[in-house]
């Protein structure tokens, strides 16, 4: 009896330390400029991504300013084109859900471009426009390999019209 009350403390001690180590995880949207007709790519930048097992959210942006091109250059283990819902990419929403198959989480340095989604510019010259993590269609939801659910903060990116 003793040794599994020592091993419940134990579990609850890691379980407390793991949520004072993992905390927030921030996704930052980068910048991009062009002219009218070309195409831009910005990352979406991760920081504080910490033994993450999965993730999902919506990306928002003015469909009347940019139009959904791809998404690209995937760092994340397992990503493809199939993590991506792009059936609302007209309406200007862009849906995503990841799992690491591995399930042991997965651990980058702050910045770490996770992958690229392009666009063509359709604005105005002079005008600029945001895109922006969204918890609509897809909810934030982030989880850690502690099994924990981790809190999501979006940072929106600006895609600015060059004259």
């Amino acid at each position: 009896m003793k040794g599994l009350i020592l091993g419940v403390l134990a579990f609850a001690l890691t379980q407390a330390s793991a949520s004072a180590q993992y905390g927030a995880m921030t996704l930052s949207v980068g910048q991009g400029s062009g002219k009218t007709g070309t195409t831009v790519c910005v990352n979406l930048n991760a920081a504080a991504m910490r033994k993450i097992i999965s993730m999902q959210y919506s990306l928002k942006w003015d469909s009347n300013a940019l139009e959904f091109v791809q998404v690209r250059n995937f760092r994340l283990p397992g990503l493809t084109q199939e993590n991506f819902g792009m059936t609302k990419t007209k309406e200007g929403i862009l849906t995503f859900a990841w799992i690491d198959n591995s399930l042991k989480g997965v651990d980058l340095p702050d910045g770490t471009p996770l992958y690229q989604i392009c666009f063509k510019i359709k604005g105005k010259a002079g005008s600029a426009t945001t895109v922006s993590l969204s918890p609509k269609p897809t909810p934030f939801e982030v989880i850690n390999a502690f099994e924990q659910y981790i809190q999501l903060v979006g940072v929106a990116g600006k895609v600015v019209v060059s004259r």
